[in-house]
Parts: C-alpha cells; sequence; structure tokens
C-alpha cells in the first residue's frame, strides 16, 4: 500500500519571538512525516514536541519514527473505521508515551484514508460547523506591544482574544484592563498562566479580574497540584481550565471525576492524536464542562487537522492560532485558511 515515506526534521522561525510565564523562543523544531501510497495519494502528519511538558524532543521522535515507519508497518488496509482503529491501536502500543509521534503517524494515516476514500476528515469528525472564531494569543508583551498587537487582531476581526500572564500579578493585571477596553462589545478574553503563579497569587488574581469580560484561565498554578486547581474553582467565578495538567485521558478523567476544574485544553501533541483526543472530548461535555482546543507550537499540516476536528466538533474554545499565522517558513503550503477571526475553510495539504 505504501511506495514512499518521507522523513524529516525541520526547524521553523516565528514571525515574532514568542513568550510565555516559563520559556522565551524564537524557533520550534518539528518533524514532518508524509505516507504516499502506490496510487498517487498522500498523507501528512507533524510531530511538534513539547519537551518540558510530554518529554519528548524533536530528535526522540525522529529516532522512533525512522525506527518504526515503514512499508511493512502498513499491513492493515485502509478501507474502513474499523481499519484505523485497527491502526490507533497500533500506534498506541508502538509509540507509548511519545504523544508528538503519535500524532504524526495517525495524523498521515487519517488524511490518506480520507483521500483514499474520497471524504472530508471534518464530515469524518462530525460535520458540526463550516466556520468557526478563532482564539488569538498574544504573548507576554509590554504595555506599549500588547495594546498595539490588540488593536492590530482586533482590526483583523479576531473578536476572542487570549493574554498570556503568569509573570507578575500587578503587571498582568494592567495589561488585561487594556485589552478589555480595546475589545468589541460581543468580544471576550480568555488568560493563560502556564503555571506561573502561586495558589495565593492565582486567588488575588482571579478576585480582582471578577469585573473584566472573562470567560476563563487556563492553568493558573503549577501543573501536579491539583488540589489547587480545585479550591480556586470553588472559589473563582472565572472558569478554572486545566492544561498541563491534562496530557492524556487518565489525567482528563482524574481531572473531570474528581471535579477540580471547569474544562480542560485538549493538544493533540499532548493526547496523541485525533482519537484519543475524541476520547477526551466526549468525556469533557459528558461531564458538562468547557472543551477547548490549543495548540503548541505548530506547522500547518497539524493544525489542519485541529481545524478538521473543530469543525467536525462543538468545541466550545479553538485556540489554533499557530502554523502560517506565527511562522515565515513554515513547510506546507494549502490546509486550514483563516482570515476575519475564523477558520473560513480547509484546502488540501502540500509540502
Amino acid at each position: 500500500m505504501i511506495k514512499n515515506i518521507l522523513l524529516e526534521k525541520r526547524t521553523m522561525h516565528f514571525n515574532k519571538p514568542f513568550e510565555i510565564a516559563y520559556e522565551k523562543t524564537d524557533t520550534a523544531d518539528i518533524v514532518v512525516l508524509g505516507l504516499y501510497d502506490t496510487e498517487g495519494n498522500f498523507g501528512l502528519g507533524s510531530a511538534a514536541p513539547a519537551p518540558e511538558i510530554t518529554g519528548e524532543t524533536v530528535d526522540a521522535d525522529y529516532d522512533i519514527l525512522h525506527k518504526n515507519i515503514n512499508p511493512d508497518f502498513f499491513n492493515i488496509p485502509l478501507n474502513n473505521a474499523n481499519d484505523l482503529k485497527l491502526y490507533h491501536e497500533k500506534i498506541e502500543k508502538i509509540f507509548h508515551q511519545m504523544p508528538s509521534a503519535q500524532m504524526a503517524v495517525e495524523s498521515a494515516i487519517l488524511e490518506l484514508f480520507a483521500k483514499r476514500n474520497n471524504i472530508s476528515l471534518t464530515e469524518f469528525f462530525g460535520g458540526y460547523r463550516t466556520t468557526c472564531d478563532i482564539v488569538m494569543t498574544i504573548c507576554l508583551k509590554n504595555m506599549a506591544d500588547t495594546a498595539s498587537e490588540a488593536k492590530e487582531r482586533i482590526k483583523q476581526g479576531y473578536k476572542k482574544i487570549k493574554l498570556k500572564c503568569g509573570v507578575d500579578v500587578d503587571e498582568d493585571s494592567a495589561r488585561i484592563k487594556l485589552v478589555s477596553e480595546l475589545l468589541p462589545h460581543d468580544g471576550c478574553l480568555t488568560l493563560d498562566a502556564n503555571q506561573g503563579y502561586t495558589f495565593d497569587e492565582a486567588a488575588r488574581f482571579l478576585k480582582n479580574m471578577e469585573s473584566y469580560p472573562i470567560k476563563l484561565i487556563e492553568q493558573p498554578t503549577r501543573e501536579n497540584d491539583f488540589d489547587a486547581l480545585k479550591l480556586l474553582k470553588k472559589t473563582s467565578k472565572i472558569p478554572i481550565i486545566a492544561d498541563e495538567s491534562a496530557r492524556n485521558f487518565e489525567d482528563a478523567e482524574k481531572l473531570i471525576n474528581g471535579d477540580f476544574i471547569d474544562g480542560i485544553n485538549i493538544k493533540l501533541m499532548k493526547c496523541g492524536g485525533p482519537f484519543n483526543f475524541i476520547k477526551i472530548f466526549n468525556l469533557i461535555k459528558s461531564h458538562g464542562k468547557t472543551a477547548l482546543i490549543g495548540c503548541m507550537y505548530e506547522s500547518q499540516i497539524s493544525m489542519t487537522m485541529g481545524a478538521h476536528l473543530a469543525l467536525g466538533l462543538p468545541i466550545d474554545y479553538v485556540d489554533l492560532d499557530t502554523g502560517r499565522l506565527d511562522f515565515a517558513d513554515d513547510p506546507a503550503r494549502g490546509g486550514v485558511d483563516i482570515y476575519d477571526g475564523k477558520i473560513q475553510k480547509i484546502e488540501p495539504l502540500t509540502i
């Protein structure tokens, strides 16, 4: 079935340096995987590992993919949903605890499956909608630069703005006040502290922010301190969302069943690909909680798979704002098309 395999490491360069609570960077390393069958169809996948979250590196992902992804791996037909299930089980076993590598393989297989069977992945995932708003992230910046970017993004049509925070409560509060005054009447703010606050800082910060149009805050405290998240959930009027705390289904199940949080930001590079994403999404929604789809520093390739899920499922917040929006040298062409603050369409991907 598989005739040729493309596997290569790439370094992408941000248009502008990107800063969050625990790091500042101007590049992102990824692995690109391409599967080409004997009939001329192909599927693309990409791994964008985050060592501080999943423990993976780009070299480790490349090595395990190089070792295992060969024509013999594809000994299952690719004709129906049951075949995809068998591939998912195989991927889970071989790439255990390597979620970004899992994501690359599963995405490439899914895209190849869609082309071979002439179906839309958006429809395959549920076909919930044809467009949706994007949450646009503004990283840690000084007041003047925050105001400048917020004005630019709002002018571009983004009504949902995410502000990175988590370094200094007073400075963060000032930036939030500034941006909230710039938002259109139908706009909203979300926040992401990336584990930056202590519990006391988070509690004070959230109390001070109650009067602003903030829909949620992601990961205000350390990822392994579930009790802090639960206490904040009980005392804060602003919903508490887990991000780094929820790396896989087991984490999500503990957080949801223990009522530690109000929702989860599911990321394909954390959970291991679309099928695990859907499993976590269904768990979240079955408990009436908020579901987000987010991203790491990723290529247009994985952003496009995320967009298919965002259009296929009733995900509450869609934070897919990297890929070609961030990088001057993303290796992919086509894919998800974002303008006027929305996912507008999804075109075929090429390298």
